[in-house]
């Protein structure tokens, strides 16, 4: 079963940081989940909120030389993918919600991240995934060769869910625990082989559960727990 650090080790260290994703990486996690937005000036920064405050000016109406002067915390996709190492993996969540203030059906974050994956020669270390679907869409419509994995959220049936994803020809489904947890066999069987990860996991009893069931990974805010919970299954 493959550990990812949900916005890198944030149960130890401020989620969604180069410390946070160096963090998860040293307790042995096999990659981070982090969520990508972008800035006035194009460029790609991370954070799950479209604003560092909820009275604070959105980052899509922010050049990047604004925001790290005036959040310094919030890294860029460069510097997240510099503290995973050489071989961690990463999945990329495109955050593109409507009613959040860098809502774009044009999906340019979308356009901007599969550039960045031509540029960096990954082969199979990153996942894309995503709620918006169309968001998903654009990244196979650019380059059909980038694994995307269908992020759904907890009031999706799972079954459709799998469908969908092996239709769009998506890599992995990307259920919730709440969805998953209680029938998990089940869902594996239905995959047909397609990929389950499950998001988010922090008791170490589920990611036992969910390994035994066959699912393939998990996301979780304390991957050294879960790391450890695995390796004493074994």
């Amino acid at each position: 079963m493959l550990i990812y650090g949900h916005r890198g080790a944030s149960v130890n260290v401020r989620p969604n940081t180069v410390e946070a994703y160096a963090f998860a990486v040293g307790q042995g996690a096999d990659g981070v989940e982090l969520d990508v937005r972008r800035s006035r000036d194009g460029a790609l920064v991370i954070s799950h909120d479209d604003r560092p405050a909820p009275d604070a000016t959105p980052f899509i109406e922010l050049d990047l030389r604004e925001i790290k002067a005036t959040t310094p915390r919030v890294p860029t996709l460069d510097e997240a993918w510099d503290a995973l190492g050489p071989t961690a993996l990463l999945n990329i969540e495109i955050k593109n919600f409507y009613g959040q203030a860098d809502y774009d059906v044009t999906h340019r974050t979308a356009v901007a991240v599969v550039r960045w994956i031509a540029d960096h020669d990954s082969g199979d270390r990153i996942l894309v995934s995503s709620f918006n679907t169309r968001t998903l869409d654009a990244v196979k419509d650019l380059d059909p060769a980038i694994r995307t994995g269908l992020l759904a959220k907890p009031w999706f049936d799972p079954i459709v869910v799998l469908h969908q994803a092996r239709d769009r020809g998506h890599v992995s489904a990307n259920l919730s625990l709440a969805r998953t947890l209680s029938e998990a066999e089940r869902i594996v069987d239905s995959a047909e082989g397609l990929p389950v990860l499950v998001w988010t996991v922090n008791d170490p009893a589920h990611t036992v559960t969910l390994a035994n069931a066959g699912i393939a990974g998990v996301f979780t805010d304390d991957p050294g727990l879960m790391v450890k919970a695995l390796s004493d299954r074994e």
